[in-house]
């Protein structure tokens, strides 16, 4: 019998292209191996020693507190603090304010306010409004908002004839003013025209207000000023003062009737008092102090604060 070659030749080539195929993967492979930084040792050279043990030990629980620690830090708020200049002097700084005087009149109890750069805001009425205290500090009535200038005034505007226009008596008033039909107008012109105050006192409009005044102020009460001002952001001050303030001459000229001056007691209660637009849970360092005066010399107390915002 003939036997034919020609799966054997099928075969043999089949076997040299893979043989040839094998060569190059494992030239690629041993080329691939000269990358490897880090070669393996065999086992039988290998020697593991309680030394390295616990340098492995010490060194895992090391990487453990790093990981913890990044991962806490990751997690955590960073407060940064830092200060600017501010150089806008046309915005204004917000002032609330509620404070309680326990023996001054919500009449002869005024805000005032000035600052180093020469503004001036006498007997402030814009958004503070005055409360009257009775004698044990609860409220009585309700609230008189300061900008009419005590509701004795609006009492006053009624009873005087349409077109009235009130005599400045030979005084000049500072706004060129040619009738004064108020108390407040009739010594603003005064004071401008280097006149005593009590002849002011006993001129008509203001004897015809001080009737009406007396109805809504008795002695013994005391006045709570609630509210907000708006300040320049430089330095200053404002303070309640006894009696009606008046600008002359670049000084304050404070009105009150003779006598008070030795009676006048500033014992107060600041139930809040803080700088800015206000936020919930904010706490003040002037909150809930109080201070009660012994002795009428000693009733006056100023506050110090540095506000940066």
């Amino acid at each position: 019998m003939r036997q034919r070659g020609v799966k054997s030749d099928v075969d043999d080539g089949g076997v040299g292209d893979d043989a040839q195929e094998s060569a190059v993967t494992r030239q690629a492979r041993r080329a691939l191996k000269k990358v490897d930084v880090y070669p393996k040792m065999h086992r039988e050279f290998k020697v593991q020693t309680e030394f390295g043990a616990t340098v492995s030990l010490i060194a895992g629980v090391v990487m453990a507190l790093l990981f913890l620690s990044e991962l806490h830090a990751y997690w955590s708020v960073n407060t940064h603090e830092h200060m600017v200049v501010d150089s806008s002097l046309g915005e204004k700084l917000q002032v609330n304010m509620d404070v309680s005087f326990l023996a001054i009149n919500c009449r002869d109890a005024h805000v005032n306010a000035m600052d180093v750069a020469g503004e001036l805001q006498v007997n402030m009425h814009q958004t503070v409004v005055k409360t009257r205290l009775d004698a044990d500090g609860n409220a009585i009535g309700r609230p008189i908002s300061m900008i009419t200038n005590t509701a004795a005034e609006e009492e006053v505007k009624t009873d005087v004839p349409p077109g009235y226009c009130g005599s400045c008596y030979n005084a000049k008033h500072p706004a060129g003013k040619e009738c004064c039909n108020t108390c407040e107008e009739v010594k603003e012109a005064f004071i401008s025209s280097d006149l005593s105050l009590e002849e002011a006192e006993q001129k008509e409009q203001c004897v015809r207000e001080s009737v009406a005044e007396e109805t809504l102020a008795q002695e013994g009460e005391g006045c709570r000023f609630t509210g907000k001002m708006f300040v320049n952001r430089v330095a200053g001050n404002f303070h309640v003062a006894l009696g009606r303030t008046f600008h002359r001459q670049g000084r304050l000229v404070h009105q009150f009737r003779p006598g008070q001056e030795h009676s006048y007691n500033a014992s107060h209660v600041i139930h809040s008092l803080s700088f800015g637009t206000p936020y919930a849970g904010s706490v003040d360092p002037l909150d809930g102090v109080s201070k009660i005066a012994q002795q009428c010399e000693q009733s006056i107390v100023w506050y110090g604060w540095k506000t940066m915002e």
